[in-house]
């Protein structure tokens, strides 16, 4: 463990040089451990008795079914060519305790992701940050507001709007399509849970887009300080009219005013629209996810 968690304190300096929004971190041990929790196997690289890879991944569920993750702390090697024969000894496991979807996160450097690319592994999504200015300005006649308990169904609508996005061309994420009432409540605790924050924009008197924010837990990407933006979206017929911009700006604008100095978010690679319209508002690439499904 203390090899391994040397192993990834140098990678996580190498990157953090890349991206400085990263979070400063001391003890990597116990990230090193929670990829091991709950089941988690792997493999060990060694040069005589010294620790020069690990790869680590574990059991997760989907609604698509069972899948290997190895999360951020899960691989870490002196040279990047070794991750390939750590995957090549610890999949032959995985494999065999029927888990074919491997799904593995990695550091958006690219001589760290080409080993995968190598390995059959494509780009499936994106962690980026943000940095939240100390002074953010948004339009004030946007028609953007903080969201009370009576916009949950339309909150839901939006939701829904979102589903079928990602259940289309090209994304396809094979994901069953929820009902409004399950997305109801799904969103019935958001006004009591102080870990959210929500906003909605209205044109003509109707709700036509919303933003929610939530204080995610710090781990190896998101920092102290910071605030993720779990979700965005826009009915079909305000898009292209600068609302999303808008919504983007006012939850900044926000996040600003209250002390956060960083913003994470997320995308399939997939989702067209928002793999171009995330990095043009600021949003840089922290890790990538990388698939592969076998055979």
């Amino acid at each position: 463990m203390p090899e391994a968690a040397k192993l990834l304190a140098e990678r996580h300096a190498v990157h953090r040089f890349a991206e400085p929004l990263l979070p400063a971190i001391e003890d990597f041990e116990p990230y090193v451990a929670a990829e091991l929790e709950g089941g988690g196997s792997g493999a060990v690289a060694l040069r005589g008795d010294e620790v020069v890879g690990y790869l680590v991944g574990k059991r997760e569920e989907s609604p698509v079914g069972p899948a290997l993750r190895s999360g951020h702390a899960g691989h870490a090697a002196t040279e990047p060519e070794i991750t390939r024969d750590l995957y090549a000894v610890a999949a032959e496991r995985w494999v065999n305790e029927g888990l074919v979807r491997h799904n593995v996160f990695v550091p958006q450097l690219d001589d760290l992701i080409e080993p995968w690319f190598r390995l059959s592994f494509g780009g499936s999504a994106i962690q980026a940050l943000l940095a939240v200015p100390e002074r953010a300005t948004c339009d004030q006649a946007a028609g953007i507001r903080p969201s009370t308990p009576a916009d949950l169904v339309d909150a839901a609508r939006l939701q829904a709007v979102q589903e079928e996005h990602l259940t289309s061309s090209p994304s396809f994420n094979g994901f069953r399509r929820s009902s409004q009432f399950e997305l109801e409540d799904e969103w019935g605790d958001t006004w009591t849970n102080e870990c959210f924050d929500h906003f909605v924009a209205e044109r003509g008197g109707r709700i036509v887009g919303h933003a929610l924010l939530y204080r995610r837990p710090p781990d190896m990407r998101v920092p102290q300080g910071s605030i993720d933006l779990a979700g965005c979206a826009t009915d079909l017929e305000v898009r292209g009219t600068g609302l999303g911009i808008a919504l983007t700006n006012y939850v900044i604008a926000w996040a600003a005013e209250n002390g956060f100095k960083t913003m994470s978010t997320d995308w399939r690679l997939t989702n067209l629209v928002a793999s171009r319209f995330w990095p043009a508002r600021g949003f840089r690439a922290a890790f990538i996810r990388v698939y592969r499904s076998i055979p």
